[in-house]
């Protein structure tokens, strides 16, 4: 389902041939909740510049949705939102210093933050 209503969208509506080098199988393995750039990039061998061509165009034609997510210190995602407004002022983690585990408030602000989509249900 996945893969029909992703080629259907960026068929119609972006320039070219999504499937130039690509495998459409791939496509189809991808998490429909979790869906990054770099996986598309790589799903349907092409650039970096026309996989985000590709979310994009599906996110206007209401197949994927796009999120934000906040990335700890130790690559962890820590939240996730609709838009960067929409996360949370701080987030509570667990770290280790020296041995010793303590609660820690991390301001989500200061955190690099990640595009993913999801597949729109």
């Amino acid at each position: 389902m996945l893969l029909t209503r992703f080629l259907d969208a960026i068929s119609k509506y972006a320039p070219g041939d999504p499937f130039m080098g690509g495998n459409p199988a791939e496509v189809a393995k991808l998490n429909p909740s979790k869906i990054y750039v770099e996986n598309v990039r790589a799903a349907m061998r092409t650039s970096t510049k026309r996989a985000q061509l590709y979310c994009d165009t599906a996110v206007r034609q209401g197949v994927f949705e796009r999120f934000v997510e906040a990335i700890a210190p130790d690559d962890t995602v820590v939240a996730s939102a609709p838009t960067e407004q929409d996360l949370p002022v701080t987030v509570q983690r667990w770290v280790e210093h020296n041995g010793e585990v303590e609660e820690v408030t991390i301001q989500t602000v200061e955190l690099p933050k990640r595009t993913f989509y999801r597949l729109h249900r």
